[in-house]
C-alpha cells in the first residue's frame, strides 16, 4: 500500500499529537471559572482632599491580596470615587479604604477604626460605602 506524501505527513502528525497529549506534554486548557463585575461606590467626607487617590485593598488579587497598592478608585465627583473589578463568584471579599497620599484609613465618626468591609459575589452587583473620616498616616496595607 503506498500512501501519498500528504497523507503520510497527515497521519504522523495526528499520530505525535496522541503521543504528546498521553505523555502529559499539550496540557488542557485552564479550567474557567465564573467571574461578575464588582462596582465600587464609594463616598468620602467633604473635607478629602480632591487630589487624593482612593483605594481599596482585600483579599482577592484583583484588589491588591491585603497588600498595597491595591485597586485605585477614580474620582467621579466631589465626594465620590468609583471603580470596577472583575471578581470570582462565590469568592468571600473582605477589603478596607486608604487614602493613598498618606495611608490614612477609614475610620467611623466617632474617631475609632472600621471594621473590614466584606461580601460574597454572588454576580453583577455593586458594593457602595460611605466614609465617616480618615485617620491619621500610617505605615498602610502590608
Amino acid at each position: 500500500m503506498n500512501l501519498s506524501l500528504s497523507a503520510t505527513w497527515f497521519l504522523f502528525v495526528s499520530l505525535v499529537g496522541v503521543v504528546l497529549a498521553g505523555c502529559g506534554a499539550i496540557e488542557p486548557p485552564p479550567q474557567q471559572y465564573p467571574h461578575a463585575t464588582v462596582s465600587f461606590d464609594v463616598k468620602v467626607p467633604t473635607d478629602t482632599p480632591a487630589n487624593v487617590v482612593i483605594t481599596v485593598v482585600g483579599s482577592e488579587p484583583s484588589l491588591g491580596s491585603d497588600t498595597a497598592p491595591g485597586f485605585r478608585l477614580r474620582r467621579e465627583r466631589e465626594g465620590q470615587y468609583t471603580g470596577s473589578v472583575r471578581l470570582p463568584v462565590g469568592a468571600e471579599v473582605s477589603f478596607d479604604l486608604w487614602v493613598e497620599d498618606a495611608w490614612r484609613s477609614e475610620i467611623s465618626a466617632e474617631g475609632t477604626a472600621v471594621p473590614r468591609h466584606s461580601f460574597r459575589v454572588d454576580g453583577d452587583m455593586t458594593v457602595d460605602v460611605t466614609v465617616a473620616g480618615w485617620g491619621e498616616p500610617s505605615q498602610g496595607p502590608r
